[in-house]
């Protein structure tokens, strides 16, 4: 207690530099705490359910073509596989899948609309993926046809008492479905999330029902729990005995040479984290850096205060007080400042809160879980041993002798060493934020091959296929709308797959990006050119007919030697039949440059009334009317746009989009990075700036009796500023680069990431490097102005 309150005494005497040490430390701590609780959050992922580390993802593993290096890996698989494998492989206690319907509004019977994530599940969910139950028994509702369960935050949005009241989909009209249950929400931490569980039995009125295939329809989502102490890898041969019992695997195989697909069981704690290694390598390095470069300077100036504090060292060691008496001083001072430091950090964080949960897209108090507290409280309590343990060691060994003769006036190479590392930090973290930023530009501002700016669209689901006509009509006679097209799925959506096949019909050739039917306009609006063939038209075009991407269009004439080319040629589509290839269009990006989609791409052609009749005679049926406006005609045109789908629609509840910002939606989570990236190197670079102003100050403190004789000896400022600025840079040309070395190797790794890569030319690392160096001489330089301009004669007055 005496310690703390001879801390307490200390805390903010001049010259102690506690609030430049409070600020450094706590600007480090508040952004390091939050990049590595991500990181640590992506480490705890479904570790919420009972025996979870028992749970695994059925993984599909599968290559198509023997000319493939190496197989391709899916968590999803077809419907049979999850029961096939509790029925028929030992040591599988149970099985369960989920088949996503995505997220949907619905209406209950009061006309009201909620938003919610729909998914189709079997009764054995809660037997691998419980949750706890608040009303119903999962088991019956998940067993009976159009019945559901919903979450609590789904109930509490409803209000009053759920259970019995009927809902329905927008994209499906006329199905109700009854809740039956209520379900404790999932966490956000989970690869599957769902709202509301419709029981499988149901699928049918929603999809083709494939949960009883053993091949094709790879849209389920499996899970398996094991029997305590069975590993996955003891299950291999009794999987591919049932492949070859169900699947008939091995004459697969015969017939297809080079066909393989396996099945393998992935831990549901690594599943989310498989994708991410590289993200997560780099944000653990740059928040490891941050807090090593805050400790470092808090370390730097508090060695700098303790030189100062030689002369009561030395008094305390007089007074009888032993080595641990002064290492328990420094001890409780450091705890102290370390203990409002991190005061001032969750202050920071509680302010930053919605701008940090802006950009890693999940609420901060997700984070609150053993897998994220635990290993950060380690972190904390291992910074506080070392910014103890060190400056503790230091004072407690300072010779009585040498303190009363002015002990600042030693060697200060630990400085430099401190010093250098903050360097080393810094270069790298700016040099790795000029490359993401790079990066990031480079992939949104690029060509994605088909046009974006000036596109609107909206879906159809939920209008009266009746009324197509009449708001076709409307927009057609606005004035600020050029075209008017209608679609199945746009550039930027994920694409379901169907496979080309080959001529005889006996193997699969390669697998599309399926964009399933467009009409005559649907190209121009986009402007996506054809460049072989003809384009889509209502005079020529038959439905059905083709048009296919140039790299398709290569591997069709590779795979079946057509050297006069692809137009006019018949092709067989697995899902669609044969059809007759119209055109060829130049290749685009499908989804984003971050993670495009690079297989070839299809149109099926349908007209503007075959639309609209299968609308009508489907009412689940849906597609999107995309929308061309005039250049400097989009003020407002969103809500125009929108009041005429309002008109069709019975709850007036359209959702108009931009596909420009749709296209820029798709570099979220870059944007998200770069963004973290800005912060850190804010932040290190203030830390830098803090310890630099720290230790020239300090410098010019501990030479001031030679500066003095220097000047006096009529020694020019500028001559003292250059020996003075060459010390500095001295230590910080290799430290700096050294710093961008390591950011070179760390962009090459995040690069890896990408398709499309930007070129990392040296200059930028130079110029980065440059910018380092030329800040650190401004700040030497102010500093040093500051302090060396005082009278020589008070340097030497007590000499």
């Amino acid at each position: 207690m005496m310690f703390l309150k001879l801390a307490f005494r200390r805390l903010f005497l001049k010259g102690d530099h506690s609030v430049a040490r409070i600020v450094s430390l706590a600007t480090g701590l508040a952004f390091g705490i939050l990049l590595l609780s991500e990181v640590f959050y992506y480490h705890s992922f479904d570790s919420f359910y009972p025996d979870s580390d028992r749970i695994y993802v059925v993984a599909e593993n599968y290559k198509a073509e023997k000319s493939k290096d190496k197989l391709e890996s899916a968590n999803q698989v077809s419907g049979a596989i999850a029961p096939g494998l509790k029925a028929e492989v030992p040591g599988v206690e149970a099985a369960t899948r989920l088949n996503s319907i995505g997220s949907s509004i619905f209406y209950t019977e009061n006309k009201k609309s909620y938003e919610a994530k729909f998914v189709l599940a079997d009764e054995h969910l809660f037997e691998v993926l419980p949750r706890p139950m608040l009303k119903g028994n999962p088991v019956e509702i998940l067993k009976s046809p159009m019945k559901c369960m919903i979450s609590n935050k789904i109930a509490t949005r409803i209000g009053g008492d759920v259970i019995g009241q009927a809902i329905e989909l927008k994209e499906y009209p006329g199905g109700k479905l009854t809740i039956e249950g209520i379900f404790e929400a999932l966490p956000e931490n989970t690869n599957y999330k769902y709202d509301v569980l419709i029981s499988m039995v149901s699928t049918s009125y929603f999809m083709w029902d494939g949960s009883d295939n053993w091949l094709g329809n790879d849209r389920y989502f499996s899970c398996v729990k094991l029997a305590p102490g069975v590993k996955p890898e003891n299950l291999a041969s009794a999987v591919r005995k049932m492949q070859e019992v169900h699947q008939d695997i091995r004459k697969i195989e015969a017939q297809d040479d080079g066909f393989v697909l396996k099945y393998s069981l992935k831990p549901i704690q690594e599943v989310y984290t498989e994708t991410l290694k590289d993200i997560i390598l780099i944000l653990s390095t740059i928040a490891f850096s941050v807090l090593f470069v805050s400790l470092l300077n808090y370390i730097l100036l508090t060695l700098s205060v303790l030189v100062k504090r030689s002369k009561s060292s030395a008094i305390y060691k007089t007074f009888g007080a032993h080595s641990r008496h002064l290492q328990q001083i420094i001890f409780s001072e450091s705890a102290l400042l370390f203990l409002l430091s991190l005061i001032v950090a969750f202050i920071l964080i509680i302010v930053l809160q919605p701008v940090a949960e802006q950009q890693v897209g999940h609420k901060l108090q997700s984070v609150l879980n053993p897998y994220v507290i635990l290993p950060l409280m380690g972190i904390l309590i291992f910074m506080l041993i070392l910014m103890s343990y060190l400056p503790a060691r230091f004072f407690s060994r300072i010779p009585v002798a040498n303190a009363f003769r002015y002990y600042q006036q030693k060697k200060n190479s630990w400085k430099l060493i401190l010093l250098a590392f903050q360097f080393i930090g810094a270069s790298f973290i700016l040099s790795m934020l000029v490359i993401v930023s790079l990066q990031y530009n480079n992939m949104k501002n690029s060509s994605h091959g088909y046009q974006a700016k000036g596109v609107f669209y909206g879906s159809t689901s939920g209008m009266d296929g009746s009324k197509i006509a009449s708001v076709l009509h409307e927009l057609r006679s606005m004035p600020e709308i050029e075209k008017i097209g209608l679609g199945a799925t746009l550039p930027c959506d994920s694409k379901s797959g169907n496979n080309i096949l080959s001529q005889d019909g006996q193997r699969d050739l390669f697998n599309i990006a399926d964009f399933y039917a467009v009409d005559d306009s649907y190209l121009s609006i986009l402007n996506i050119q054809v460049t072989e063939g003809q384009v889509f038209s209502e005079e020529t075009t038959l439905e059905g007919d083709v048009l296919i991407s140039k790299k398709g269009a290569k591997l069709l004439q590779m795979h079946n030697a057509w050297n006069e080319g692809v137009v006019g040629k018949q092709i067989v589509i697995s899902e669609h039949g044969s059809t007759i290839i119209k055109g060829v269009f130049s290749d685009f990006t499908i989804g984003s440059k971050a993670d495009p989609d690079i297989r070839p791409a299809v149109f099926f052609y349908r007209s503007e009334s075959n639309f609209i009749k299968t609308a009508i005679k489907y009412p689940s049926y849906s597609f999107n009317i995309l929308v061309k406006t005039y250049p400097n005609t989009q003020a407002r045109v969103m809500d125009k746009i929108r009041e005429v789908f309002n008109t069709a629609l019975p709850y007036r509840d359209a959702d108009i989009k931009s596909l420009e910002i749709q296209q820029e939606k798709g570099y979220t989570q870059q944007r998200g990075f770069r963004n973290a990236m800005v912060a850190g190197s804010t932040i290190i670079l203030l830390i830098t700036i803090i310890g630099l102003l720290g230790y020239t100050s300090n410098e010019a403190v501990r030479r001031r009796k030679e500066l003095a004789i220097r000047r006096i000896n009529g020694a020019k400022f500028s001559s003292l500023l250059k020996v003075f600025l060459w010390d500095i840079e001295i230590l910080a040309v290799p430290a700096v680069l050294l710093g961008a070395l390591g950011a070179w190797f760390t962009a090459n790794l995040w690069m890896q990431n990408f398709a499309y890569k930007l070129p990392l030319h040296w200059w930028i690392f130079f110029i980065c490097s440059l910018i380092i160096l030329l800040l650190v001489a401004l700040v030497t330089v102010i500093n040093f102005t500051r302090n060396a301009r005082r009278n020589p004669v008070e340097s030497l007055r007590y000499e």
